[in-house]
């Protein structure tokens, strides 16, 4: 088995998941960088390993609003890596018009919460070789304005942005939550994080004048990649897990994401929309 630590984490080219590679790499984790096939994610790799002295960081290409590349990437870590220390679903956007996955779900569902929903039970096997394995999830304050539509694949009829945002952003509390629970004999925690308001590329699609004024009152990314930093390493909470955290202290949830029976209808549901769509 392998001496070092290993992170797998999404999103890894660009904002909060370029600077949480960075610090971890100077940390001594061997970094596995899940990006898009493109020369904006040859260059972060680049750039990681300079600017953490690190050459243990590599690139693997996954399109997360596909279930089939998801799988296929997936399987090439199970043949490539021993085992995952650090699983963290960084990746996420927002979309401005609604446009549909691959596998028809609404996109921001695809990549926000179906992605790492399949992502991280495909990769349990190998987490849980890990001798402390700790799962991270991305979440956002605005999970309170979320609602979960069970009868359209967690999708709103009339299409809203950021209200498909606060939806994904729900589901991926209830995700963690419901694995902390079925992995708690496993030496594996799994924790739910808001990092803040960032400057992320998420907000790609929307005008440079937004992006401008957004600026004003939010984090730069290199600040957005503290918190999760802090969850990856700290000894404070290395045995925690089911929590949600704001920035880098937990916190009670809102109400709407506290129902442990829709936590388990949830799961169940996405696991028969997966397996109807990778079983055409």
């Amino acid at each position: 088995m392998s001496d070092h630590k290993i992170c797998v984490i999404t999103g890894a080219n660009s904002g909060i998941g370029k600077h949480t590679a960075i610090e971890l790499a100077k940390s001594g984790y061997e970094i596995v960088m899940l990006v898009r096939d493109s020369d904006k994610s040859r260059a972060a790799l680049e750039e990681i390993k300079n600017k953490s002295g690190s050459e243990s960081v590599r690139l693997h290409f996954i399109d997360l609003s596909s279930l089939a590349s998801i799988k296929k990437t997936a399987n090439e870590l199970k043949r490539t890596i021993p085992k995952i220390d650090l699983l963290i679903n960084n990746a996420g956007l927002i979309k401005r018009k609604e446009e549909k996955s691959t596998d028809g779900f609404e996109m921001t569902i695809a990549v926000n919460y179906m992605a790492p929903f399949y992502l991280t039970n495909l990769l349990l096997p190998l987490i849980e070789k890990a001798e402390h394995a700790r799962i991270i999830n991305l979440s956002s304050e605005l999970y309170k304005n979320g609602k979960i539509y069970l009868d359209n694949s967690f999708s709103n009829k009339k299409f809203d942005g950021n209200k498909a945002y606060a939806d994904s952003k729900l589901l991926v509390i209830y995700f963690s939550r419901y694995l902390a629970k079925k992995v708690s004999n496993k030496n594996i925690t799994v924790n739910a994080l808001h990092p803040g308001v960032v400057g992320t590329d998420a907000f790609r699609e929307y005008p440079a004048w937004f992006s401008k004024l957004l600026n004003m009152f939010i984090s730069s990314p290199e600040t957005g990649a503290q918190p999760s930093v802090f969850l990856a390493t700290s000894s404070e909470v290395k045995d925690v897990t089911g929590k949600y955290f704001y920035k880098t202290k937990m916190k009670e949830t809102a109400t709407v994401a506290n129902d442990e029976g829709l936590a388990e209808t949830i799961w169940v549901a996405t696991e028969k929309l997966i397996s109807g769509c990778i079983n055409k």
